[in-house]
């Protein structure tokens, strides 16, 4: 059995996910092989499966990582079209839309200008984006915001949301969830532009997380090998999607091993 796990050329930032999925991957007689998605030297001609692993600077040109999604050849884990869908983050609306509950959300289309909400703090981000790319915090009134929303609407849509207080004490929380399984959590601290990522855990999972991270992910658990929801809790305790990873986010296989097997037998199955 062959696959590619696919990569970038340049990683922005370690992945501790590779070693461990790697020896995994070669303890299960697994021909895995590491391709960089950008790499114009890498053959994608041969139909075998590509695992979506740690592409993470799709950001800076996702037009050419989704043609180059399209082009390989042989499946990819995760599907296409859940990648076409996941990869705008305004796939939070669509959440709301379906009863999940997500943090409030005010989308800026390309070419427009920001718009003020009612928080003491505000987050700006791009609508594609990938760990803490471009995203800043600021006060509402702050004229940086608009110069950060305008610089980021020349190129594309922008996200405004309120900065969610809970996320410095009970902190973010990213719910793992593989092959049909919810496996562990996550503690996340937050993170901005150029801020390295800080992680405890594993944790235990709250029902009500649970609940919410599996309400997100109803449409494609009978498709998807992984996923990921990274979530906060409101003024009021209760928890709301922050962000649904279907493409490439960090497992933090080291540090659950149950996860790493089920993620290997998961990948025997569909490839």
């Amino acid at each position: 059995m062959k696959v590619r796990i696919a990569t970038c050329a340049r990683l922005p930032e370690p992945d501790t996910d590779e070693a461990p999925l790697m020896a995994a991957l070669a303890d299960a007689g697994i021909d895995a092989a590491l391709v960089a998605w950008d790499d114009p030297r890498a053959d994608w001609a041969m139909s075998i499966p590509t695992v979506l692993r740690s592409t993470w600077n799709y950001a800076l040109d996702p037009d050419a990582f989704l043609a180059w999604l399209d082009r390989a050849a042989g499946p990819m884990i995760n599907p296409r079209d859940v990648v076409h869908d996941n990869i705008h983050k305004r796939y939070l609306v669509m959440l709301a839309s379906r009863g999940v509950p997500v943090v409030p959300t005010t989308i800026v289309e390309r070419g427009g200008a920001y718009v003020a909400i009612d928080a003491p703090r505000i987050v700006v981000k791009p609508e594609v984006g990938c760990a803490s790319f471009e995203t800043r915090v600021f006060a509402p009134g702050d004229p940086a915001a608009a110069v950060h929303v305008a610089r980021l609407a020349a190129t594309g849509a922008v996200l405004v949301q309120p900065y969610v207080d809970s996320v410095d004490s009970y902190g973010e929380r990213s719910i793992v969830w593989i092959d049909g399984e919810v496996t562990h959590a996550i503690r996340k601290t937050p993170r901005f532009a150029g801020d390295d990522e800080r992680i405890e855990g594993p944790f235990p999972i709250a029902a009500d997380e649970r609940e919410v991270a599996l309400a997100a992910l109803a449409p494609y658990v009978d498709r998807i090998l992984y996923g990921r929801v990274d979530l906060a809790r409101d003024a009021n305790g209760r928890p709301m999607v922050m962000e649904l990873e279907l493409i490439e986010p960090s497992l933090f296989l080291a540090r659950h091993p149950p996860a790493l097997d089920r993620f290997i037998r998961g990948l025997q199955q569909r490839a």
